[in-house]
């Protein structure tokens, strides 16, 4: 039984990695049978055209960073149930689960709509203050500024911490209040801090 078991593993493994070629090992009945059962299923395995055109280019192209628009969407078949599901809810953002307060998520939607409505704001802004141009255009800049949505103000943006929303006491460039600052750099889990020793 030993022998036999030996006679397939060097059937399997790589010729580097066996220690008798097949030839030598086909004098034995057994291996015999054995190279020749591994010679019929390899023939009898069906292998379509398709199958190796799609290895073939997977090996000769490069992967490809594809912009996050619909038409990406419907080519990667991304718009198909499940994952059209997952989507949906990551890009409203409604889950009860990502936000730690719901202030967070009331923020997240004020960065949106300065987002949107930022470059115009500041343009009408400069517009406003601007002493040069007529008062007619500096009162209809001030009037259009004036009828933006209110919470579209930059002033309105919370800098919280991404994990407990906490809106004092945080460490900026790792955007985490000052708790979680500390445990996490206690127990080295924050790239680039240590703690003092002396």
């Amino acid at each position: 039984m030993l022998r036999r078991f030996l006679s397939i593993g060097n059937n399997l493994l790589p010729k580097r990695f066996t220690t008798t070629s097949i030839a030598q090992s086909s004098k034995d009945p057994i291996a015999a049978s054995n190279v020749e059962a591994t010679e019929t299923i390899e023939e009898t395995l069906p292998k379509s055209e398709a199958d190796l055109q799609e290895k073939q280019q997977m090996k000769k192209e490069p992967l490809v960073k594809e912009a996050y628009s619909l038409t990406t969407f419907q080519k990667l078949k991304l718009d198909q149930y499940p994952y059209y599901v997952e989507r949906e809810w990551w890009k409203t953002g409604k889950r009860t689960c990502f936000w730690a307060t719901w202030r967070q998520l009331r923020d997240w939607k004020r960065r949106l709509l300065i987002q949107e409505t930022g470059a115009d704001r500041m343009r009408f802004k400069a517009i406003k203050a601007n002493t040069i141009l007529p008062q007619a255009i500096r009162d209809e800049a001030a009037e259009t500024l004036h009828k933006m949505p209110m919470y579209s103000h930059p002033k309105l943006v919370l800098s919280m911490c991404m994990f407990t929303g906490r809106q004092r006491g945080k460490i900026k460039p790792y955007r985490i209040s000052r708790h979680l600052f500390r445990r996490y750099a206690d127990h080295s889990q924050l790239s680039g801090v240590q703690r003092a020793m002396w």
